[in-house]
């Protein structure tokens, strides 16, 4: 029972990390989405709140694939020819044709578009939530679903460059694995407990929202991510977060010295 209650547990924290990875590309793009676009359908005061959960992603695209939980989305078309080709064949101007008038979109705003190749797809990726992602000229990406359309945001230059800088500077150990839990332990050289926070803080999956003051305790609770938190620092080179989720605890210790951060993360089932 043990050993099922954790391979759950795995699979809840790898959906909700999910990252739509990009490659063979020079330059990624991060991208967040745009919840102030989100119609009542996904409004979490309407009950839906796991729908809006499952597109609060971190997106990383570049201009040749995205792949999401393993699924490709590498087929690209650019000319609007084409694009508009597909677009119609998926009778995708009458489904949308509500929201695409809302937010006063047509073909000429429709820079590329990523799709699957069902014929090579594994079982996972055909019963994926979605089938096409739209970049828009402004280069906002769009995602057709359920009769509505979700967008995304890329990062701006300042945030990109704090995520490139987490990136680049880290070093982490193999995950160790007990029962019931499991520690990540990873080094950020060069970087500042609120630094490392920063740069972490820009991917939803760590609801990492309240703003740092170094000594500073509080008490966090987020309804919309179901989770309680706790910041609690021992000096100032020693921060620890605690999450309380329904289905177990997670923990992040930051400990700064010798001008870099260890970060101590322990995941662990109810």
């Amino acid at each position: 029972m043990k050993k099922i209650l954790l391979s759950s547990l795995l699979l809840i924290i790898w959906s909700c990390c999910t990252y739509a990875l990009a490659e063979n590309f020079s330059k990624n793009y991060h991208y967040r989405l745009i919840k102030d676009r989100l119609n009542e359908h996904f409004d979490p005061k309407s009950g839906n709140e796991r729908l809006s959960n499952t597109f609060d992603n971190f997106i990383l695209g570049d201009l040749a694939k995205i792949n999401i939980l393993g699924c490709d989305f590498n087929n690209v078309e650019v000319n609007q020819e084409n694009i508009n080709s597909v677009l119609n064949s998926i009778g995708f101007y009458e489904a949308y044709a509500q929201d695409l008038k809302k937010y006063h979109l047509s073909l000429n705003e429709f820079n590329r578009l990523y799709y699957f190749d069902e014929s090579e797809l594994s079982d996972l990726c055909i019963n994926f939530n979605y089938k096409y992602i739209i970049q828009l000229n402004n280069h906002e990406l769009m995602i057709p679903y359920d009769n509505h359309l979700i967008f995304y945001k890329p990062l701006s230059d300042e945030d990109e460059s704090k995520i490139n800088h987490l990136n680049n500077n880290e070093q982490c150990l193999e995950t160790k694995q007990g029962e019931m839990q499991w520690t990540d332990t990873c080094y950020y050289n060069n970087m500042t407990i609120l630094d490392v926070y920063e740069a972490m803080s820009l991917n939803p999956y760590y609801v990492f929202r309240s703003k740092l003051k170094a000594g500073e305790n509080f008490l966090a609770d987020y309804e919309d991510k179901s989770v309680d938190m706790e910041y609690k620092w021992s000096g100032n080179n020693k921060l620890t977060i605690t999450q309380y989720f329904g289905g177990g605890v997670t923990s992040y210790t930051f400990i700064y010295k010798n001008n870099k951060t260890k970060l101590i993360t322990v995941h662990s089932a109810d």
